[in-house]
């Protein structure tokens, strides 16, 4: 576009053929340079004498005073990019402005600065002076300008009026042309909206605004005509629109599968869903919606409309969720260099935005490093999501992830409901035993990660993510690839940056570290206690082969804790469960516990695998996959159960 802009240019100002392509307001806009001689290799603002600047910023004091809280509020909306706020008076005088840092630098040397004269005989066609010479708005972008100067920018203006309909000014947002973008435009138009009807605004309704605007949630008010004649400040924020379009929401048609008439107007009930997604003037508002009658008398006068935004609801349920990081680096117990070496790389890939696949067997401390890697990160104020991909069903894998709109599927919540990337928005969410996830879910989840955009289980549109993704297996993957069982390309979009934890039999220095710690968090739980370890336990410690790491170690000590009579911990042996011999320290398997745990439950719950699982805190697909891994006898089990 920017190559096909320039080469107009360069014919025009050549004199060669005009292209048809070039917007007939520019093209009229470079007639009249031309016609008034601009150089088209300059384009300097011209300065006004601080006279002419004094008596502009006087006459023009209402107009500055009206427009500065727009101009910063515009400001906060586009600082992160590259445009700056302007404010001119009715002959291009610029009396405000607010400066983007970036762009600094740029504006003294364009002399774009207080009190510079920016009319098309000055500097050549641009936003601010086209916008005034013809008095409607207009964006103008990279070689549009007359001047070469200015070619390596974009701008976009609207003029402002009095009630009398007399231009007083003009409200400019300038930036680099490979930034331009078409909202521009519109917040140029509706800033510019905003600012003539400021007075009779705060004339009017100044201590109903006062009221409205204390309320954090969008506020907005129907009459019984289906009009919208009052709003809080919020709403046009909500609904990104500015104050124009707001008035012209057609109710019956935004508003329409919410049977308005029957439920406000008839039946006088409240309206309330907990997520949902409007559409007004074709873009898409995530929000809760609380809609309720305003009843004069016995008849209902209009409605009230409480709007709250999407994000702002699912922060809350964040909070409420416990969807956290509890574990920063500091809470990793070692002495192990390896280790050392492992937190030193994972605290410098914390500060990327990459995906990470951590690796290492069960017990390793996976999700611990996945925590202290989000909370080390810039998000640690946003939520941290833990999905165990082994515990969900595989038919509600799909709703779990991605949410689903309303009426989706049979049992589907009214309003829809967001999945766990939508909830983990801002922040980490950690798949933990990725290896899991079922073959048909996996190039849904490849598409997610690629576009970073999710589409719910019955939706017809994308909704943005901004989340970071840190996986955990204790599987070789590439052997799952070679199976059949993982996608070779989504394996490679989650291993960006690879972190192997080792097993703590490769690194027997933590054994003891580890130990005493779990044994001095064990102690303070219990005041009136202090128990050690005798060697020979320590010497058994050492020994063992932990196929369990330290999950399987905690356990360990857990038990000989609480099962030791004296103070001196020397050994342990574990209880008889479900028919299994004794068993010494120097045998202990953690897979054979969990296995002890399943036929103990599936005992006393009569073979109920449902009822088992609930006492057991896991999944029934889980308890299933377990049955299925351990071989387990249900007819030995129900032997036992009489």
């Amino acid at each position: 576009m920017f190559n096909k802009l320039k080469e107009d240019w360069e014919k025009f100002v050549r004199g060669y053929e005009v292209s048809k392509d070039i917007r007939p307001e520019i093209l009229s806009s470079w007639y009249r340079c031309e016609e008034m001689k601009v150089d088209f290799e300059f384009g300097k603002g011209t300065k006004v004498t601080d006279k002419v600047l004094a008596e502009s910023l006087s006459k023009r004091k209402d107009l500055i005073e009206v427009a500065r809280p727009i101009m910063e509020n515009v400001f906060e909306i586009v600082k992160d990019t590259s445009y700056s706020v302007v404010l001119t008076d009715e002959k291009g005088i610029i009396i405000d402005l607010i400066i983007n840092k970036a762009l600094e630098e740029n504006h003294k040397k364009l002399n774009f600065v207080l009190g510079s004269l920016w009319d098309e005989k000055s500097v050549g066609n641009n936003a601010i002076g086209s916008c005034l010479a013809m008095n409607k708005p207009i964006q103008v972008i990279g070689a549009e300008h007359y001047c070469e100067y200015h070619h390596r920018w974009t701008c976009s203006a609207a003029p402002i009026h009095n009630s009398k309909g007399e231009l007083i000014g003009c409200f400019d947002l300038s930036g680099r042309a490979e930034d331009v973008q078409a909202h521009t435009y519109g917040i140029a138009v509706s800033s510019a909206n905003s600012i003539e009807k400021q007075f009779t605004i705060l004339e009017s309704y100044k201590l109903m605004d006062t009221t409205f605007d204390s309320i954090l949630d969008g506020l907005m008010i129907m009459n019984s005509e289906m009009k919208i004649y009052k709003f809080n400040h919020q709403i046009p924020e909500i609904f990104k629109l500015d104050e124009t379009e707001i008035y012209n929401i057609k109710i019956m048609e935004v508003f329409k599968d919410f049977n308005i008439v029957s439920n406000i107007f008839n039946n006088k009930q409240k309206i309330k869903y907990s997520d949902i997604t409007l559409v007004i003037n074709d873009k898409k508002i995530e929000c809760s919606l609380t809609i309720s009658p305003i009843i004069l008398g016995n008849d209902v006068i209009g409605a009230v409309f409480l709007v709250r935004e999407a994000k702002q609801i699912r922060k809350e349920i964040s909070k409420l969720a416990g969807f956290k990081a509890n574990y920063t680096f500091d809470s990793i117990v070692t002495v192990s260099s390896k280790m050392e070496e492992l937190i030193k790389t994972a605290k410098k890939i914390s500060k990327t935005n990459c995906s990470v696949l951590i690796e290492g067997e069960s017990g390793v401390g996976k999700e611990l490093y996945a925590q202290s890697i989000h909370n080390e990160s810039f998000r640690r104020n946003a939520p941290f999501i833990a999905i165990n991909c082994s515990a969900i069903p595989k038919e509600l894998f799909e709703s779990e992830l991605f949410g689903y709109e309303s009426g989706s599927f049979t049992g589907a919540m009214k309003g829809g409901r967001p999945g766990k990337f939508e909830l983990a928005r801002g922040g980490t969410i950690f798949l933990d035993e990725i290896g899991e996830i079922p073959l048909d879910i996996q190039p849904k989840l490849l598409r997610v990660l690629d576009n970073n955009k999710i589409v719910r289980i019955g939706g017809t549109f994308e909704r943005d993510l901004d989340v970071r993704v840190i996986a955990a297996t204790n599987r070789n993957l590439l052997d799952e690839i070679r199976d059949g069982s993982f996608r070779q390309d989504l394996y490679y979009r989650l291993n960006v940056i690879n972190l192997r934890i080792p097993p703590l039999k490769d690194r027997k220095e933590d054994i003891l570290e580890l130990a005493k710690y779990f044994l001095n968090e064990l102690n303070k739980e219990n005041e009136e206690i202090n128990k050690t370890f005798s060697s020979s336990f320590e010497g058994k410690l050492m020994q063992h082969e932990w196929v369990g790491n330290v999950r399987e170690l905690k356990n360990i000590i857990q038990r000989a804790y609480h099962m030791s009579e004296g103070e001196v911990i020397n050994n342990i042996v574990l209880s008889k469960q479900s028919g299994y011999v004794n068993k010494e320290l120097t045998s202990f398997n953690l897979k054979e516990i969990e296995k002890d745990s399943i036929l103990q439950a599936l005992s006393v719950n009569n073979k109920n695998a449902a009822k088992a699982a609930q006492d057991l805190n896991i999944s029934k697909a889980t308890i299933y996959r377990k049955i299925k891994l351990y071989s387990i006898d249900l007819d030995k089990i129900e032997k036992l159960a009489q």
